[in-house]
């Protein structure tokens, strides 16, 4: 109770997993929509759909580059988006076929 106490209590811990740490890397207010991507619901709900999706490392390009790319699908939808230090950029944004 003691360690509780002085160390953890009132302390926001960042994310432990790979794909939480993307998304809340993703998740900021000052995401580039790149001009080639037309969404069909406004920028602020992108947030939303962001956390709500899952990151495909398999699709991803992440070793040896300057820039991480990360693709990202939820159950309508299809994002990639590009981490470099100076921006976020979403490249491309897909809308899956719901049969």
């Amino acid at each position: 109770m003691l360690v509780y106490a002085l160390l953890i209590r009132d302390r926001e811990f960042p994310a432990w997993l790979p794909e939480d740490r993307v998304l809340e890397e993703l998740a900021v207010d000052s995401l580039i929509i790149s001009e080639a991507v037309s969404l069909p619901f406004s920028d602020s709900i992108l947030m939303e759909r962001i956390k709500d999706s899952d990151v495909l490392f398999s699709e991803s390009v992440v070793r040896n580059q300057r820039c991480k790319e990360y693709q990202l699908e939820s159950e309508n939808e299809r994002m990639r988006f590009e981490i470099c230090p100076e921006a976020i950029t979403l490249m491309e944004y897909r809308p899956l076929q719901v049969d």
